[in-house]
């Protein structure tokens, strides 16, 4: 009678072990199989209409990167486009990279953000200077320290409001991602893999017609719904919220289209010689994003925590399985499949997602981090736990 209830508590715990893998892949893994299935939007026709783009660049007056930029800006095959440099500095600044360039582009114009301005939002400040400062229908933002993979990467951008039936759509969410080059090692998989989900996870919602987040870095959205929004006044009290808070504000399951693919994805570098890092800025933008959530759908973050807690809860029923219904091996062998099930999914997902971000497709790596995050990002609330605090305006 004993073992007949060890057999069958070991049979339960292997039911459930199922039930969670099948939780995971239904629902759990589901924004992230949507991410990496969606369809691109067809290119831009020859006869479409092409509306007029903006394309604000923040710059600080020392960024080496502007110059290469601006080359890669000016080769793009869009038709009709303005580049307007904001300058995080003085007028003089301003005037000394307009002299500079102004006879090299002729698309090209300088603003600058006015001193003393600096307990601001200074990516708000910057986007809310050249939508004023801009001639275009369409306000592109992204910064001066990136690479543009493609000539095409502005055409494919714009794709959503050319032609008859761009005149539906009020937003375009493009994705960008950190430059890497200077770390090595597992702490560089882990921030990769770390972006990656957290990526994937706005981009399968809003290619399922649920946005609620974009990327400052790589994003385009039409003037007339900034101002009939009042640009940044949802979150005019933090120095964040500028692709999230006003991105979900602004958009819907009609009006919002997203575009990844090799040809779109930019890469932001802060190696450089004013002392940035890509570790630091990692933790920022980190930082930033969990600060603002409390402000977005809880339905995502509810979403990625119960992934998470399947991370040893998959593991932990199945072991506990085994480990009850010795010396039988079959209860044993059984769940052992259903957690390589597991775990396989996990790594075919990963892939599948690398491979359409353009990100390090790693292998045996996918389920030792995905069982580290969780952890890692408790520690990481903890030692940030004062970041909400120091993200309010009138704290700088």
């Amino acid at each position: 009678m004993f073992s007949l209830t060890i057999t069958n508590l070991a049979i339960a715990l292997m039911v459930l072990c199922v039930s969670l893998v099948l939780l995971a892949y239904f629902y759990g893994m589901k924004p992230y199989r949507a991410a990496y299935r969606f369809s691109m939007p067809e290119p831009i026709g020859e006869n479409e209409r092409t509306p007029k783009a903006s394309v604000l660049v923040y710059s600080k007056s020392e960024d080496e990167h502007l110059a290469a930029t601006l080359e890669m800006l000016s080769q793009q095959d869009y038709p009709d486009y303005e580049i307007i440099v904001i300058c995080d500095g003085s007028w003089e600044q301003a005037e000394m990279l307009r002299e500079q360039y102004s006879g090299v582009y002729d698309n090209v114009y300088f603003t600058f953000i006015q001193p003393g301005s600096h307990n601001l939002s200074r990516s708000k400040l910057t986007t809310t200077i050249g939508v004023k400062a801009s001639k275009g229908e369409i306000i592109v933002t992204t910064s001066a320290n990136i690479r543009i993979p493609s000539e095409r990467w502005l055409r494919r951008l714009m794709r959503p409001f050319c032609g008859e039936q761009g005149r539906h759509y009020d937003v375009s969410l493009g994705v960008s991602r950190l430059s890497m080059g200077e770390m090595t090692g597992p702490g560089r998989w882990y921030r990769q893999f770390d972006e990656l989900l957290s990526n994937a996870l706005w981009v399968g919602y809003a290619a399922t017609r649920n946005p609620y987040r974009g990327d400052g870095y790589n994003l385009a959205f039409r003037k007339s719904v900034f101002y009939d929004h009042k640009g940044y006044a949802g979150s005019v009290f933090l120095h964040s919220g500028d692709d999230d808070i006003f991105i979900n504000e602004i958009s819907n399951g009609s009006n919002t289209m997203v575009t990844v693919s090799d040809e779109d994805i930019i890469e932001s570098i802060w190696k450089d010689s004013v002392g940035n890092s890509t570790n630091k800025v990692w933790e920022i933008r980190k930082e930033r994003y969990s600060v603002t959530q409390r402000w977005l759908p809880r339905a995502p973050f509810v979403r990625s925590g119960v992934m998470s807690l399947l991370q040893w809860a998959v593991p932990a029923t199945a072991i506990a399985a085994s480990i009850i219904s010795l010396p039988n091996l079959v209860p044993a062998i059984i769940s052992f499949i259903i957690l390589l099930t597991f775990w396989g999914l996990e790594i075919y997902m990963y892939r599948k997602l690398a491979k359409r971000f353009g990100m390090i497709r790693l292998w045996w790596g996918v389920v030792p981090f995905w069982m580290w995050r969780p952890i890692y990002d408790l520690f990481f609330r903890y030692e940030h736990r004062s970041a909400l605090k120091k993200n309010y305006t009138w704290q700088r």
